[in-house]
């Protein structure tokens, strides 16, 4: 018995543990490097304060991934998209990201949502936004964006 409280005791520890900071982007892959990469600041929206960046990334397999890092927040989730048109402008979902969960994201870009092929080149030249939504319970409010593609300075 006194094992099994050790045994679950470690694993809720670990588990807790696991929201550290990781500062280097790693490649998909054992053997891929990465050969291209351009990094986007995300700005805080509506008050939030959450700030960070939205990073994309192209390795020498041409996997190519977008990595968000999300600054003042706590470990709670966040939805994340590309969309279409300025942030200004606001727009449709083109791309659903992984969530960011303990302020990161990363996920592995090879089409968008309708099933169009996308890839490294093609998201440069993009007219598309990244936004960062408040929760799961609250979608429609975002709380930090990033113009990408063309529509970046």
């Amino acid at each position: 018995m006194r094992k099994a409280l050790y045994l679950l005791l470690f694993v809720a520890l670990t588990a807790l543990s696991s929201c550290g900071s990781d500062d280097s982007i790693e490649p998909t892959g054992v053997n891929e490097i990465i050969v291209d990469e351009l990094a986007y600041n995300l700005v805080s929206a509506n008050g939030s304060g959450i700030t960070g960046t939205a990073t994309l990334t192209r390795d020498s397999n041409d996997n190519t991934t977008i990595l968000i890092e999300l600054n003042n927040t706590n470990t709670e989730e966040h939805p994340a998209y590309v969309r279409l048109n300025s942030a200004a402008e606001g727009g449709p979902i083109l791309i659903t990201l992984e969530p960011c969960t303990c302020a990161v994201s990363t996920t592995v870009v090879t089409q968008l949502n309708d099933g169009t092929p996308i890839d490294f080149d093609k998201l440069l030249n993009l007219d598309g936004h990244v936004s960062i939504q408040d929760s799961p319970d609250n979608p429609d409010l975002v709380v930090a964006i990033a113009d990408i593609g063309t529509n970046a300075n």
